[in-house]
């Protein structure tokens, strides 16, 4: 699945504006398209239905994308209508659009993104579960949250090193997470994803959002870079029968930093 960045000419009256004037205009579609966001789920949401509520998060964080001007690839798919656990390794806040834009569902986040600037504001309008580090208290309610959203035919999606990194490999994962998939029997869904320049097939540092950057900095930077290409690969799903919260941890990060070293070599071998 792939689409592409969508043309300068898209934003500006003639192709020949001025940088500045193309530049403002960029920030000016992302600041009504998250207007729009915001309007559509306060206004409408309330009234749709589960596909519909999907559909609608779906096409909006593909017109985010290309505002952003970042192009989407993946390899694999989880099953059609799947409601279970999708799990993936954490580079960026860019992250959620992109998966959101492929399959659409229902995210595990910090409780410090409630606090963001309109983003916190849209992502609780979207049901996020949000979780506060260190508590019990608040994992147990993740975990009830999690298995509710199952039972309604939502996907749940989760990063589950509790921090982002470069891309060009993965923390461990810690397995609170995978308590929802214990407690519903509900199959795991691994995905890996990486950020490479479209011109130069190399890693890209531009959308990485890790140590102190603040999310106004990383948003600069992507909105300064117009070759980022978004790759996903989804793995095959993993059964929760028969196995703990550890062991379900264990085989996901598996999954996914094998394929995030399969790529690192095919670069390093210069495939």
């Amino acid at each position: 699945m792939y689409y592409p960045v969508l043309p300068d000419t898209a934003f500006v009256p003639h192709a020949k504006g001025s940088q500045r004037v193309q530049r403002w205009l960029r920030w000016l579609h992302l600041a009504v398209e998250f207007a729009r966001a915001a309007w559509i789920l306060w206004r409408h949401f309330p009234r749709l239905q589960r596909e519909e509520k999907l559909d609608q998060i779906r096409c909006w964080a593909k017109r985010v994308l290309l505002i952003l001007q970042v192009e989407v690839s993946c390899q694999g798919a989880p099953p059609p209508g799947f409601a279970g656990l999708l799990v993936a390794n954490h580079v960026s806040w860019l992250d959620i659009l992109v998966i959101q834009s492929l399959t659409p569902g229902i995210f595990v986040a910090k409780d410090e993104v409630r606090r963001w600037p309109l983003v916190g504001s849209v992502a609780q309008a979207c049901a996020t579960i949000f979780v506060q580090r260190a508590s019990a208290r608040s994992a147990r309610a993740m975990v009830d949250a999690g298995v509710a959203a199952f039972t309604q035919g939502y996907c749940v999606i989760g990063f589950p090193e509790g921090t982002s990194s470069d891309g060009c490999d993965v923390g461990a994962f810690h397995s609170n997470i995978f308590e929802c998939a214990i407690k519903a029997q509900s199959p795991v869904q691994p995905l890996s994803v990486r950020y490479l320049n479209a011109q130069t097939g190399l890693p890209s540092e531009a959308p990485v959002f890790v140590g102190d950057t603040s999310l106004a900095t990383s948003l600069q930077r992507v909105m300064a870079s117009r070759s980022i290409q978004a790759q996903l690969h989804f793995g095959a799903c993993i059964p929760a029968h028969g196995q703990s919260r550890k062991t379900l941890a264990a085989q996901a990060h598996q999954h996914v930093r094998r394929q995030l070293l399969s790529h690192r070599a095919d670069h390093i071998a210069g495939v």
